[in-house]
């Protein structure tokens, strides 16, 4: 009985780290943007298969919408040539060089046959930036606009990835080795390496993200953004670029979590959905506004996952969307009496 509580709770702490990554992501942007990105997850699937299309020595569809997003971004631009042609020039020019570069690096990355942790470093810089491009299509044209509207927009894109996953890499799943093979015994749990991998991962990212708002000027004025964004306004911080630099965070923090997933579960274009919602009820019961609170609901969530797999698998997924109910019936009660 004991050996097996031991391998569950190693199993949902697995599962709470990788989903702490997505929390960490779901924050960042509602904090900064006061957008639920609902669509946080379609970054897992992102990040997974173009770490699959790496590793098998195939250029990734990712660097196809790398490509589709700039000429997008360069139409939506397209009154500030008349403005300012000077300045819509030198975006233009950015651009381009921009997704040159990717493929310039893809390409080497591929003859030079990197290893795995070399192919997750393409891997981010190829995904990161979609999430700013999303940014820019969605958010940036309406930063005003209710909380309902931008919901009904993360789902719009959430279906617009997730199809564009299916037309570039199939209905396949597709298999990824994990970034170090074999695992260590501790009495009667095998650990597997992948998971101390995680670990790492996650604690170097949530370091490096307090590191970069504690000490960087931009990283100081997302955290001015996240407090006050119209405050940040009036004091000259430009909030859409604040924006876009959460959507492109986040978009790395979740398609990293997909490339440490990828190796426990086949990565396929459905994936993200349901990664997504599981990282959205852990960042949920911290209120999308404590990242502390919801390190702690994710790993409830990877706890709950685990065990119920094991006790009731057929309601396995029933029993973690559950956990949002109280949560919510909770907050309504405490926002009504706030308001009396």
């Amino acid at each position: 009985m004991i050996d097996t509580f031991l391998f569950l709770l190693v199993d949902g702490l697995t599962s709470g780290l990788v989903y702490a990554l997505l929390a960490l992501s779901l924050v960042l942007v509602f904090t900064v943007t006061r957008v639920v990105n609902i669509a946080q997850g379609e970054y897992v699937m992102l990040g997974a298969l173009t770490l699959a299309d790496l590793l098998q020595g195939r250029v990734p569809g990712t660097l196809y919408l790398l490509a589709g997003g700039t000429v997008l971004c360069l139409i939506l631009d397209a009154d500030r040539w008349r403005r300012d042609w000077r300045a819509a020039l030198g975006i233009a020019a950015g651009g381009i060089v921009g997704v040159v570069a990717a493929f310039a690096m893809t390409r080497a990355a591929l003859a030079l046959q990197l290893p795995p942790l070399g192919m997750m470093a393409v891997a981010l810089v190829l995904v990161a930036p979609l999430g700013a491009m999303v940014y820019r299509f969605t958010v940036h044209p309406i930063p005003n606009a209710t909380t309902i509207v931008f919901v009904i927009i993360s789902v719009g894109v959430d279906m617009v990835l997730q199809g564009l996953g299916l037309l570039i890499w199939g209905a396949n799943p597709y298999p990824v080795d994990p970034v170090v093979a074999g695992g260590a015994t501790f009495g009667p749990v095998f650990v597997p390496y992948q998971s101390f991998a995680i670990l790492i991962t996650a604690l170097l990212s949530m370091g490096a993200l307090y590191l970069f708002s504690e000490f960087t000027l931009l990283g100081k004025a997302l955290q001015a953004s996240a407090m006050n964004r119209l405050g940040a306004q009036f004091c000259g911080i430009p909030v859409n670029l604040t924006g876009a630099m959460a959507f492109l965070l986040a978009a790395g923090f979740s398609a990293l979590s997909g490339m440490l997933l990828a190796p426990l579960i086949t990565a396929n274009y459905e994936m993200g959905f349901m990664v997504g919602l599981k990282g959205f009820v852990g960042a949920a019961l911290g209120g999308l506004i404590d990242y502390p609170l919801s390190l702690a609901g994710v790993m409830l969530v990877g706890s709950l996952e685990s065990a119920s797999a094991y006790a009731a698998s057929a309601y396995r997924d029933a029993l973690v969307f559950s956990l949002l109910i109280p949560v919510l019936l909770w907050r309504n009660a405490r926002q009504r009496l706030e308001t009396k």
